[in-house]
């Protein structure tokens, strides 16, 4: 399983700004839809939401992963969003979150997404992979690092 068999290079989205967790999320959706990675913007929106609402999805060095289980989408999809400036999430490391990556996975794919999740977490919590996204100075680089720190796990 490979995180960029979800993540389409015209879902890296650079230099979102918003005035808090739920306007970024809602920006993000809204791009995903735009570029046609989901059908239903509002449902999805509604579960990534509620998701939220049983726990922060930040998950400490400046990242956050919120993600939603959902009938809108047919495949696993992710979309990557860098903030600028971070925006709060109520990390426990009170950090504002700066990388986000947003996760629509089927219902019935409990194993993947569980794979999938573990495999962000575990490449996003070194601070070297972490600084080089927030430096990236393209789409492309970003697609690029997370390419060679995939392969690097592997």
């Amino acid at each position: 399983m490979r995180l960029l068999d979800y993540l389409a290079p015209n879902l890296v989205f650079l230099d979102l700004t918003g005035k808090d967790k739920n306007d970024v999320i809602t920006k993000v959706v809204h791009l995903m839809k735009q570029q046609k990675a989901i059908d239903d913007e509002k449902n999805f929106l509604q579960e990534v939401f509620q998701r939220e609402k049983l726990g922060c999805t930040a998950i400490g060095g400046n990242v956050a992963i919120p993600h939603a289980r959902t009938r809108t989408v047919k495949n696993i999809v992710i979309a990557f969003a860098r903030l600028t400036p971070g925006v709060d999430f109520c990390a426990m490391d009170q950090e504002p979150i700066r990388l986000l990556f947003l996760l629509g996975t089927p219902m019935e794919a409990v194993g993947d997404y569980l794979k999938v999740l573990a495999k962000l977490s575990k490449l996003l919590k070194d601070g070297a992979n972490r600084n080089r996204l927030i430096q990236a100075g393209s789409a492309e680089e970003i697609y690029a690092i997370l390419e060679e720190l995939e392969l690097q796990a592997d």
